[in-house]
């Protein structure tokens, strides 16, 4: 039968255990503002709002005793301890975050997790898709699209498409498709101006630019020593999307990136423009941390480069 000096010294350590977990709201405010360096980004991670990011993370100080986030220039910065406290628990969330995944996906079924932007998910990937669900049931694609650059480690993602030079040194890259730049009008502007050469569109109607890509037009007439479109014929819009939706609703001439472009020249909704074979920028790369694929990895990865081949 136990003394009430054991008792005591059980209930004692049950108090320690209790006392030195920290409350799993402050570590998930915690680790999603350690990965994306905002308390903003942080609440649109985890659907809150900001004010809840910063008041768990501070409680969490409270219950460590020590300060993990400080604000530099307006910038939240982690600590030397914050940086060693991440650094971490964050082996211990992802697998937990996998867990989770695992048991909420349909029994049989693995998920793989793929990053890549909008205009290249819509332009080329969701209209192959349903083929890739054909042959791999099994495998249940979770498709993260954003313009940022994501850390795949940090971030526990399998897979991402990038745009660029290749020159990632941390990861394993394989190319994936050439980038192509070429003119493209709706096919009643083609027909109502009269146009056969991209000198004619710069002349007869207003040039879409993508804000993003400012200078795209400047550097595709110098590749061509063509004039460039001149400032009052320019109408700016903030992405590539934008520019390609104008181009569809008769607003003007733009430049379509091939592939993204493809479906829509092939449905007629954009036509090209003679004489010009297009100009070639920078290459598609299906990217991938330097670890070992899993078969459903290995799955999604090999039939993206089959697929742009």
């Amino acid at each position: 039968m136990p003394t009430s000096t054991d008792v005591g010294g059980a209930q004692a350590l049950k108090s320690m255990d209790q006392d030195r977990f920290p409350s799993f709201g402050g570590l998930k405010s915690f680790y999603a503002l350690a990965l994306t360096g905002s308390a903003v980004k942080a609440a649109e991670r985890l659907n809150v709002c900001a004010s809840a990011i910063s008041h768990q993370v501070k409680t969490l100080e409270r219950e460590l005793g020590v300060r993990l986030v400080e604000n530099k220039g307006g910038k939240l910065r982690l600590t030397t301890q914050g940086e060693q406290y991440f650094d971490a628990i964050k082996g211990p969330l992802r697998d937990l975050l996998q867990a989770t995944d695992a048991i909420r996906s349909n029994p049989g079924r693995r998920r793989v997790s793929l990053t890549l932007t909008p205009s290249f998910a819509a332009g080329w990937l969701l209209p192959q898709l349903q083929r890739f669900q054909l042959k791999h049931p099994d495998i249940e694609l979770d498709l993260i699209t954003t313009t940022r650059v994501l850390d795949l480690s940090r971030e526990n993602i399998d897979l991402a498409i990038r745009r660029g030079r290749g020159n990632w040194p941390d990861y394993e890259v394989q190319p994936l498709m050439r980038e192509v730049l070429i003119p493209v009008v709706a096919p009643q502007v083609f027909k109502s101006c009269g146009l056969r050469t991209v000198e004619q569109a710069l002349k007869a109607t207003r040039v879409l630019v993508n804000t993003t890509m400012a200078h795209e037009w400047d550097t595709y007439c110098e590749a061509r020593s063509i004039p460039p479109p001149p400032a009052n014929s320019r109408f700016n819009l903030e992405t590539y999307e934008l520019t390609i939706q104008a181009a569809r609703d008769g607003l003007g001439v733009t430049l379509g990136r091939k592939p993204l472009v493809d479906k829509l020249l092939q449905s007629g909704d954009l036509v090209t423009l003679e004489g010009d074979a297009g100009h070639d920028l920078n290459t598609y790369y299906v990217v991938r941390l330097p670890s070992e694929m899993g078969m459903a990895v290995r799955c999604v990865h090999d039939w993206l480069l089959a697929q742009a081949t």
